[in-house]
């Protein structure tokens, strides 16, 4: 009974955890894991190391000697579709590499715009004899990427206005960016991606639990006049709807978070209503119980309707989701019980005291 009952009530979370692992994997892997490198930090790109040996690596340069841009990335606003104009997102320098004596490409944000062209004035003005070459330039943190595409011609074509001959290949230090993601892009998605996995563990943790056992043990240690093979005997004529159990005696299943068992002459009225949950509309089935509170499980209105044939034979549970019902429940507890449950159980509702109101039911839940 605890292995069926664990099973089905189980099986949604574990594969919840599951599907949660894999959306958090992914998550890490659409930034192709570089949040390790930027945690990590960029390595300094000094004169001895080779560039075709870093490709690809998080790198930090100095950029002291640009000769200007090659090439601009913009980015077009609208407005409910409608084009409100562009604006410059990115610039690309063409940079001098004093230690190789070579050229690379380097990548920036468009805030660094006037910073890198008072650089470049003054390399220019340098060469011209009017002045000193900068000592100190602007450190650029980025992948080390080989230059490709549109942008490695854009890049040829200006660096051929300097040179006769200009390489075939080139190198982009992408400022801000690793692996061509920018890197608050990379924190936010892998820490979203931690929350989500994390979310997952903690499912996967939870269905492994004892809570149904420690349920059951708790219901027959509360109710010692029951014995663990009464509700083994009855559990096996149960009609099973999803992760609930109508049998003759008892409900087995999780409620909301009530126990694993639940005596059925403690139910008064069984019910189906919807819940929204954003666009979705989820069915489930309301329970009433003896003392005015409420539980519910998530199940399917065809299932439902089943659970209350079966409640209805027992003929102390009222059910339906008939708007009387809930008018009823509202004049007062005992006014409900005399509906069926006193008739079914020979009292009369005179001789008995009337119960508080039910405070956790919701008379304007819709079916």
């Amino acid at each position: 009974m605890v292995k069926k009952m664990t099973w089905a009530v189980r099986t949604p979370q574990i594969c919840l955890g599951f599907v949660l692992l894999v959306i958090g994997y992914v998550m890490f892997a659409m930034t192709n894991f570089s949040v390790f490198d930027a945690i990590k930090g960029p390595v300094e790109l000094t004169a001895e190391m080779s560039l075709q040996e870093m490709e690809g690596q998080y790198v930090s340069y100095e950029v002291k000697y640009p000769l200007g841009t090659y090439m601009e990335e913009t980015v077009t606003k609208k407005v409910n579709g409608v084009s409100t104009g562009t604006s410059r997102s990115r610039l690309g320098y063409i940079v001098y590499d004093e230690n190789r004596e070579d050229f690379l490409a380097v990548e920036c944000a468009v805030k660094q715009e006037d910073e890198m062209e008072d650089l470049a004035d003054q390399f220019w003005a340098a060469l011209d004899g009017q002045g000193d070459v900068a000592e100190t330039g602007i450190v650029i943190k980025g992948s080390l990427e080989l230059l490709m595409g549109e942008d490695l011609r854009y890049y040829k074509k200006n660096l051929g206005s300097v040179l006769d001959e200009v390489p075939e290949s080139a190198y982009v230090i992408t400022g801000g960016k690793i692996k061509g993601d920018k890197i608050g892009e990379i924190y936010g998605f892998s820490a979203l991606g931690v929350v989500i996995a994390v979310l997952g563990i903690a499912l996967l943790a939870k269905s492994s639990s004892k809570e149904i056992s420690r349920s059951v043990a708790a219901y027959l240690a509360a109710n010692p006049q029951f014995k663990a093979e009464e509700l083994e005997q009855d559990f096996a004529g149960a009609v099973k709807l999803g992760s609930i159990w109508v049998g003759k005696r008892w409900t087995f299943g999780m409620l909301s978070d009530k126990i694993a068992v639940h005596n059925n002459d403690s139910i008064i009225w069984v019910y189906p209503y919807s819940e929204r949950s954003g666009k979705n509309t989820i069915s489930k089935m309301g329970v009433v119980f003896l003392d005015g509170s409420f539980a519910s499980a998530i199940l399917s209105g065809g299932r439902t309707k089943k659970a209350m044939a079966e409640y209805d034979r027992l003929g102390h549970i009222v059910t339906g989701n008939d708007m009387s019902y809930r008018n009823t429940l509202a004049g007062g507890l005992s006014e409900f019980l005399a509906l069926k449950y006193y008739p079914a159980k020979g009292m009369s509702a005179a001789a008995t005291q009337e119960p508080e109101p039910a405070p956790e039911t919701d008379p304007e839940q819709e079916a």
